[in-house]
């Protein structure tokens, strides 16, 4: 049991690095018009031209997050169970 908490706090530092330096080195480009398509007023898919080509790494850092976050809400949600 003594072995697996170096380890579990080398995941969290290096999860945690990856998110600072995605974070503060990225080049944060901002978008001051959308590609406009007068066919599709709601502009889904120029949202997500921009979603799967510019910003993909970000995209994909949010839905690690995300998917980190759930799988500890599960886990506290079970709690401990019937022993």
């Amino acid at each position: 049991m003594q072995i697996n908490r170096p380890v579990a706090f080398l995941v969290a530092f290096l999860f945690v690095a990856v998110v600072v330096t995605g974070a503060f080195g990225t080049s944060w480009k901002t978008v001051s018009e959308l590609p406009e398509n007068s066919t599709d007023q709601s502009n889904i898919e120029g949202i997500g031209m921009l979603i799967f080509t510019q910003y993909v790494v970000p995209f994909e850092v949010l839905s690690i997050v995300l998917l980190a976050s759930l799988i500890g809400a599960i886990y506290m949600a079970k709690g401990e169970g019937n022993k």
